[in-house]
């Protein structure tokens, strides 16, 4: 960016006097402000014109590193997933004027795309049931290990408060895990980037509630011991969560239910 034409904050290209908008004529009448609800001092606003600002906000959005224009190997789950017309159809009015409250019976054609949304991304997975609940994504990783937890406690074990987590997964795992009230345990990386199987193991007992894993893992890297890693959390009575973060290279290749994960999330 040009600090001289665009300045850094808005603030710095704020000249008095200049105005960006034109108020209409007040036909209603002159009306003063109680005294009491005025502001003791002018607040504290940049001036600027119209051009001055769109300027500003589009070069600083030239600044931002989006889908839209490089690639994205890692990260940014969400934008990986939808396309510009994924937005354009959900503003659609047959869908973004829906009232939650009105009857079922004026919105089964909405009802159906949630139906056959829901049984394509089982069909993907490889699982039975999804809900479109969560908001995104770390919602649905939240959503998950609540699952997980009353999963257990419907079964009466109350002691698997363990998550383990691989170290080098995503933020969000471990964040997850505490705010659901969970114990994050890690499980560290071989020295080619992958989980160390044999540093699991000594993990692994009967206070495990569930193992979270990313493939392919934040390195990129397909994890190659899945079938092992699940069998061991498995036979400990834990279960497998799968961060859907990555999962477009898996498409159509492989589905997580397959390899044995239980619950997931993908970024919608």
């Amino acid at each position: 960016m040009n600090n001289h034409l665009y300045g850094n904050l808005i603030f710095e290209l704020s000249r008095p006097g200049r105005r960006g908008y034109s108020l209409p004529q007040n036909k209603f009448g002159h009306h003063e402000v109680p005294a009491e609800m005025r502001r003791k001092t002018d607040a504290e606003l940049p001036e600027c014109d119209e051009l001055t600002v769109v300027r500003h906000y589009t070069n600083l959005s030239n600044n931002n590193f989006g889908v839209n224009n490089g690639f994205y190997p890692l990260g940014s789950c969400t934008m990986k997933y939808n396309p510009i017309i994924n937005e354009e159809i959900a503003a659609l009015p047959q869908f973004a004027a829906i009232h939650p409250l009105q009857p079922e019976e004026t919105c089964q054609g909405a009802l159906q795309v949630y139906y056959d949304m829901q049984k394509a991304l089982s069909a993907i997975t490889g699982l039975e049931e999804f809900t479109l609940n969560p908001f995104a994504g770390a919602h649905g990783e939240l959503t998950g290990l609540m699952i997980i937890r009353a999963y257990h406690q419907s079964r009466g074990d109350m002691k698997r408060t363990k998550v383990i987590v691989p170290d080098s997964a995503h933020g969000t795992n471990p964040a997850s895990a505490a705010v659901c009230g969970l114990e994050i345990i890690e499980v560290k990386s071989t020295a080619e980037g992958v989980v160390d199987v044999n540093d699991l193991r000594g993990l692994l007992d009967d206070t495990v509630a569930a193992m979270m894993m990313t493939n392919p893992n934040t390195l990129g890297l397909f994890e190659r011991e899945i079938p092992e890693i699940q069998r061991l959390v498995h036979e400990c009575g834990g279960l497998m969560y799968y961060d859907g973060a990555n999962l477009n290279p898996m498409l159509g290749v492989c589905r997580p239910g397959d390899m044995g994960f239980d619950v997931m999330h993908i970024n919608l």
